[in-house]
């Protein structure tokens, strides 16, 4: 059965496929390794406590130093920040979010966090990844599934799983073991069907990134294979979708001078190429540009407010 193994240079991850002995950009007709090249994209909402090591873990994910990292006991990620790679064929996704289960939070501000997360995992994210400095568990941290679960709909617990960091703090302690001595650990374990992974943030070893995410694929094909989504994440998608074409009608102007400019310059196919080119790239301005959108922050403004007073008994 073929197998994928992603490499890591200093530009990033790449992959060869020992079944076809390609990558994603080639063609293989072996079924088994069809099954092995997913190519849906898919995405990963990063939560947590201040200084557990969210953005490090972005980064290691992606394989590339895109995330601000660095030691601090305030949060380095003062907003929601959403980047990407191909790996394996597919776009990864990884949106990394301030600091949203801190004690020093007033609901206001949590309320504030959350808001700027919300219009970057619409339509829905594929893992809610809670993610845990080992050795750390704390009060907070265990409320996080009933946060998540307020905020992002109950069902949302079945899209959780927990990342710990510092594996090498394990000292070669198998994580198992470890999660099954800590009883309070392993009843948050269990809010989360049982869903974990660690990462040693010492290594850039591309298999602990590899079993991540083959262990979120199979979570998503055991969620009938579709990302998350909700009410709320459903009203941001249709918000920002509604912003996105008011910024392209509006640049309407702007993007036929272009158009002309491109067939002045070129004719048949390199034109058509050129055009697709430039529309995917007008599109992708404009969903980046209506995701932080203030108007589409104020559409989804009170339904979090009310979502994040109820989860912390506010009036």
């Amino acid at each position: 059965m073929g197998f994928i193994f992603l490499h890591y240079t200093g530009s990033g991850w790449h992959n060869r496929c020992h079944c076809c002995n390609g990558g994603a950009g080639n063609t293989c007709d072996s079924f088994q390794c069809t099954v092995q090249h997913p190519s849906e994209d898919i995405q990963i909402l990063l939560v947590g406590k201040t200084g557990v090591g969210k953005s490090a873990t972005g980064n290691i994910i992606l394989g590339q130093k895109v995330f601000k990292s660095e030691i601090s006991s305030s949060s380095v990620t003062g907003e929601c920040e959403k980047n990407h790679a191909i790996i394996n064929g597919r776009k990864v996704f990884v949106i990394d979010s301030p600091g949203l289960f801190d004690t020093s939070l007033t609901t206001e501000e949590v309320v504030n966090r959350i808001k700027l997360c919300i219009p970057l995992s619409a339509p829905g994210p594929h893992v809610f990844l809670v993610v845990i400095q080992l050795g750390r568990f704390t009060d907070e941290e265990a409320e996080a599934v009933r946060i998540i679960q307020a905020v992002f709909g109950e069902e949302s617990s079945n899209y959780i799983m927990v990342l710990f960091t510092h594996g090498d703090q394990l000292e070669g302690k198998n994580i198992h073991t470890f999660v099954r001595d800590n009883p309070k650990l392993l009843n948050f374990i269990k809010t989360c069907s049982g869903r974990y992974h660690v990462f040693n943030n010492k290594e850039r070893n591309p298999e602990q990134v590899i079993q991540l995410l083959d262990q979120i694929d199979k979570m998503v094909t055991g969620n009938g294979g579709q990302h998350y989504t909700s009410e709320m994440l459903e009203r941001a998608e249709r918000a920002i979708e509604e912003e996105k074409q008011r910024i392209l009608k509006e640049n309407e102007e702007q993007r036929q001078r272009e158009i002309e400019a491109l067939r002045a310059q070129l004719e048949g196919e390199a034109l058509k190429k050129a055009e697709e080119k430039m529309k995917d790239k007008h599109e992708q301005e404009a969903r980046q540009q209506a995701e932080r959108s203030p108007s589409v922050f104020g559409q989804i403004f009170k339904f979090l407010a009310n979502c994040v007073k109820k989860v912390f008994n506010l009036g």
